[in-house]
């Protein structure tokens, strides 16, 4: 957990300076994807506010955004279809367009979706299996202790 908010707080800084992709999102969305868990909405929330500050927001706009996003993604996770991984593209584009359109009426701003979008979407798949390769090699869970 500790190395994925160093991650996330790297890539909140390289979005709000260097690249204009909204990496914070398509990481958060694809840790929501992997594993439902209560810490992706305090990761969503936290790096929302993180988010709104650097970019000089109002805070807490992108933050409701992230947590409503982030929880769609985790009730779209616990479907059938979410056994297939190439399903995150669709999920990222729509999930980005929502993001891209709501920050465009939110800041009065020219509506820029598919570029931008479409590339975002496309890195989904390499952060997901990432992400998934992350969760299921170095992070120790708790063993089964069977009763005998």
């Amino acid at each position: 957990m500790k190395t994925l908010i160093f991650i996330l707080i790297i890539a909140s800084f390289i979005q709000t300076t260097i690249l204009s992709v909204d990496l914070v999102l398509l990481i958060l969305i694809c840790r929501a994807y992997i594993r439902t868990d209560k810490n992706n909405l305090y990761l969503a929330f936290g790096f929302g506010i993180l988010i709104s500050y650097l970019d000089l927001r109002p805070v807490g706009n992108i933050s409701i955004i992230y947590l409503i996003l982030t929880e769609l993604a985790q009730t779209l996770s616990k479907s059938r279809l979410a056994g297939n991984s190439l399903l995150i593209i669709p999920l990222s584009f729509v999930f980005l367009m929502i993001n891209q359109i709501v920050n465009t009426l939110l800041s009065f701003d020219q509506l820029q979706l598919f570029p931008k979008i479409v590339v975002e979407s496309l890195l989904s798949l390499p952060i997901l299996y990432f992400l998934r390769l992350w969760e299921e090699r170095f992070i120790v869970r708790k063993e089964l202790k069977l009763k005998i």
